[in-house]
């Protein structure tokens, strides 16, 4: 899932001979003397166990010394908050020679995702973290510490501050690789071995490196140990070319020889056939081991559901990426998380903010964010200029079925005393006309209704807060579906200050996140604006402009090299002049440059309003 750090470790990974990484000789050179004086004044001995954060494969060298703090136990490792900035926990067992130099090392790296799981059986713990293993009939089963499930394949963390639950996560193995190092005499780096294992300890990946008494790489046996797939590269330096890579399947016929350049990431890929001829070349290197997927979680932590309101971004944006496509994992655990959350078809409730933005920050359309009262939603962000208040209706297939939002302006006012003093403890709501006089309003629902009015706070007897609220935007934007998908969104302008109401129409296909086809109808139900994507010769889209009363005045043609046709047309459709602008030169108005996603509408009128 994090694919951020697993593209980063993949350099040192696999990526020794594709990005032509020259090992520097290996000498006590003046920063690594005080490194080595520091770490036996702190007690570290050779060949013993110790415990490191965020260890890296170490191939250069004033790497190969440590010069990250080595802890000798697990004790508050597992507390540091900087794993949280990944939602990675990396911890390494650590070994060094009688150098100071990296001699065994064994990582675990796990993938930190908050879940949603019910709190009953925490309530009478005390505050402070606790750790859990699930049984097969998910039961929970108390850990005394971290040391208990420090290498098992997944284990439950629950934190509790003040008497609540703030935490439960779930903290699975995403990867588990062990290093081993030998040196020259003269402590350069002879030989890496790597290995990566699956829950069960069985090895599924194996990189051999072997370097000169220079330190210098000369070679480098890759095996997939699943597939039996496995490759051999040879460092050569000749010429423009760092070295030859040749690829082999599991019954060792040579499939593949790459060709490395010298300081460039360039590569020639030449794909052999069963006698060894060269029948197709790209500038691709085959794979041979997936490293961006992680191990599976064991059930029945694989059913726990994610958290995903808590859970780090670069969690979450995998599923995000999904788009609309069909995908019934993804389908399954959202529905289950909005099931969990107590939604149902059909509701009307009011949403909690931030909203999340279409497809950018949600899983298709399903909810993952608990219900809110009126009252609740209402005043959420008293401190912001603005504030949204959002309520939705839910569809038979738990997603959102409408969405109506709407925009306040919020202003705080002074008014007078006498026309507060008599009000009891709580919220109360008013209109207030242009001489400063309020008229009580029986509800917050009948207070929403009004283009402007009040809000006021006490507490103890005293005024705490006085705002005065006016709404300058409302749109509204339904959802039709197929299966899980959406297909369909109508998007209605009610409100704005900076366009007239219109009605947005837009279609999608799956996995896309804007729209294939788009058409702007105004108040009257006069189309004025179309898109739509095509598949011509060398034209991918076609957008067309009309007027109020619909009659259309331009025909604009994308092509596949984003060139621009813009055709101006008199009423009878007669081309008049062509540029290769697609801005509108005679009528500019902000919705011209279709196609947009809903909320990146409802963005753009935002941002015009401000200005």
């Amino acid at each position: 899932m994090q694919k951020l750090v697993k593209t980063f470790l993949l350099l040192f990974l696999v990526g020794i001979g594709s990005t032509q990484y020259v090992i520097a000789k290996v000498k006590m050179n003046e920063q690594q003397a005080p490194i080595v004086n520091q770490l036996k004044k702190q007690g570290i001995l050779p060949n013993k166990t110790y415990y490191q954060l965020d260890y890296l494969p170490a191939l250069d060298n004033e790497d190969r010394i440590p010069n990250k703090t080595l802890h000798p136990s697990l004790s508050h490792l597992e507390t540091i908050p900087e794993m949280y900035i990944m939602a990675m926990q990396s911890i390494a067992q650590v070994q060094l020679n009688e150098n100071y130099q990296y001699s065994k090392v064994l990582r675990l790296n796990r993938n930190i995702i908050e879940v949603i799981y019910p709190t009953d059986s925490f309530q009478s713990l005390d505050d402070g973290v606790y750790f859990y293993t699930l049984d097969e009939n998910k039961q929970l089963q108390p850990k005394g510490s971290f040391n208990e499930v420090y290498k098992l394949p997944c284990y439950l963390r629950v934190e509790k501050k003040h008497g609540i639950v703030v935490s439960i996560q779930k903290r699975g193995l995403a990867s588990i690789s062990r290093y081993i190092y030998d040196y020259w005499h003269n402590t350069n780096l002879k030989y890496l071995k790597i290995e990566r294992y699956d829950t069960e300890n069985n090895i599924i990946y194996d990189s051999e490196v072997f370097f000169d008494d220079k330190g210098e790489m000369v070679k480098a046996i890759r095996k997939n140990t699943k597939t039996g797939l496995y490759s051999i590269e040879n460092i050569i330096h000749q010429g423009e070319i760092y070295s030859i890579n040749e690829f082999f399947d599991n019954e060792g016929n040579i499939t593949n020889r790459v060709t490395n350049y010298e300081n460039t990431s360039r590569v020639k890929n030449e794909i052999l056939n069963k006698n060894g001829k060269v029948i197709k070349t790209n500038n691709a290197e085959p794979e041979i081991f997936d490293f961006d997927k992680d191990l599976e979680e064991p059930y029945p932590y694989n059913k726990l559901v994610m958290n995903v309101e808590k859970s780090n971004a670069l969690l979450t944006d995998s599923m995000f990426e999904q788009g609309i496509r069909d995908n019934p994992k993804y389908d399954e655990e959202a529905l289950k998380r909005v099931q969990y959350l107590g939604i149902k078809p059909k509701q009307v409730y009011y949403h909690k903010l931030p909203f999340p933005s279409f497809m950018a920050e949600r899983y298709k359309n399903y909810p993952h964010q608990a219900p809110l009262t009126l009252i609740e939603a209402e005043n959420q962000s008293p401190q912001e200029k603005y504030s949204d208040l959002i309520k939705v209706e839910i569809d038979n297939n738990y997603q959102y079925k409408k969405i109506d939002k709407t925009k306040w302006q919020q202003v705080a006012i002074s008014l007078p005393s006498a026309q507060l003093k008599s009000l009891g403890n709580g919220i109360h709501f008013f209109m207030i006309n242009n001489k400063g006089h309020l008229t009580p309003l029986n509800s917050v629902e009948e207070a929403i209704a009004q283009p402007t009015y009040v809000r006021v706070e006490k507490v103890m007897g005293k005024i705490v807060a006085t705002l005065q609220k006016t709404r300058v935007q409302w749109l509204t934007t339904e959802f039709d579906y197929k299966k899980n998908s959406p297909i369909r969104s109508k998007l209605t302008v009610i409100e704005s200050h900076v366009v007239p109401k219109l009605v947005i129409e837009s279609e999608y296909e799956s996995g896309q996140y804007l729209p294939v086809s788009q058409v702007i109808k105004n108040a009257q139900g006069n189309i004025i604006r179309t898109y739509k994507t095509v598949k011509k010769k060398n034209i991918i889209a076609i957008l067309e402009r009309f007027d109020e009363q619909g009659v259309k005045t331009n025909h604009i043609e994308i092509s596949k090299q984003r060139d621009i046709k813009n055709q101006y047309l008199d009423n009878k459709e007669h081309v008049r002049f062509t540029t290769s602008d697609i801005q509108d030169k005679e009528h500019p108005q902000l919705y011209d440059e279709l196609p947009f996603n809903p909320d990146g509408f409802e963005m753009m009128l935002f941002e015009h309003f401000k200005k």
